[in-house]
């Protein structure tokens, strides 16, 4: 799955536990991973023989288990657990701190595998509007998989993502407020109409800074 199987492996062989010279086994696809040690001696000193096989090492993250005996043959398993990575971001929201109110309670973020979406999350304020998937595959057919996220349209913002994580804005509504001036002093009969005169806008009752006419 993850492309990390060697072309090849050796196998060497054990007399009463040591390595015998010269005998060794490249084992390939080719072969079917088979081989023999032929034309062994059988006794030693008037002792028989034990003679078992040991693998070089693999590496690449495999372990290497050997079974069965003389008799019946070994068999060496070489095992391994292909490596798992998390895809994990967080949301940023770009609204003026929800102004207008119109923030979702939740969002949903689905999970792309090479394109293809295969997990989605709903995520709320309570996670901190953060996300993750966990266990997911790096590798498949021996070439690593891409993970990209999406996200569901949220009303009347934008959305921009960057790697796995999530920016959603929204542009607060504006408003203006017309103000006409209105005279009544017998078209300043007295001549005490004022050059100019200061309009404040309040908001809620409150002198908006900066807003004066």
């Amino acid at each position: 799955q993850d492309g990390k199987r060697p072309n090849s492996v050796k196998i060497k062989l054990l007399a009463d536990g040591k390595e015998v010279s010269g005998k060794t086994l490249t084992l390939t696809k080719a072969n079917s991973w088979t081989g023999s040690f032929t034309d062994l001696d059988e006794y030693k000193d008037g002792k028989k023989i034990e003679y078992t096989i040991k693998e070089d090492s693999v590496g690449k993250g495999y372990v290497s288990v050997i079974t069965g005996s003389m008799k019946e043959g070994y068999k060496v398993t070489n095992t391994r657990e292909p490596e798992k990575i998390k895809v994990e971001g967080k949301k940023t929201w770009n609204d003026k701190n929800n102004q207008d109110g119109k923030r979702p309670e939740e969002i949903t973020i689905n999970l792309l595998k090479n394109g293809t979406k295969i997990d989605s999350k709903v995520v709320k304020k309570s996670d901190d509007w953060k996300w993750k998937f966990e266990g997911l595959d790096k590798y498949e057919n021996g070439q690593e998989i891409t993970y990209t996220i999406s996200e569901e349209a949220v009303e009347g913002y934008s959305t921009e993502i960057n790697g796995y994580d999530v920016k959603n804005s929204y542009t607060p509504e504006k408003t203006s407020i017309q103000v006409t001036k209105a005279w009544e002093d017998g078209n300043n009969q007295d001549g005490k109409r004022p050059n100019s005169v200061k309009i404040k806008l309040l908001a809620d009752g409150k002198e908006v800074s900066g807003k004066t006419l």
